[in-house]
């Protein structure tokens, strides 16, 4: 393989990060055979639709969501998937913007969210349960990434 680019963190999570993050403002997309995919990362996709929106309307089918939410020491014990707030919100970036949405956690003690692949409607297609080291793989029918809602935005109706 070869690095096709890159994707910066540009919504901060408050407290802490300023330090080890310099955000340069920009989002990307990339295609990859043919695809076009987009990239947030971690607290962006939680709490800043507009970053899963973005890549959406410049024709990404996936989003891809590298993320660390949990601790190897201390938290939460989830039990059964889709309990988070972490998790309910991939849902909704996947069907907010008719696309998929796949987000991958680190394996930890106490994760706050599993490694997950969630379908165009919101409904998750596979996750590897909390704690585990294992890759997820998943065929993906992309022509149901339709992503009907986020072509149906009007940016202009929202003026600053």
């Amino acid at each position: 393989g070869r690095i096709l680019g890159h994707q910066t963190k540009n919504q901060i999570t408050p407290g802490g990060e300023s330090e080890n993050y310099v955000p340069d403002g920009e989002r990307r997309v990339f295609k990859v055979k043919g695809v076009t995919i987009g990239i947030t990362i971690c607290h962006e996709g939680w709490r800043y639709p507009e970053t899963v929106r973005w890549p959406a309307r410049k024709g990404a089918k996936i989003v891809f969501q590298p993320q660390v939410t949990g601790s190897s020491t201390r938290g939460r014990n989830l039990k059964k998937w889709g309990e988070s707030f972490y998790e309910k919100a991939m849902q909704c970036r996947a069907g907010e913007n008719n696309i998929f949405f796949a987000s991958v956690n680190q394996a930890m003690s106490h994760q706050n969210s599993a490694t997950s692949i969630i379908d165009p409607q919101g409904n998750l297609i596979d996750f590897i349960p909390y704690g585990k080291e294992d890759l997820l793989i998943a065929d993906l029918d992309l022509t149901k990434a339709t992503r009907l809602y986020c072509k149906r935005y009007r940016p202009e109706h929202y003026p600053d």
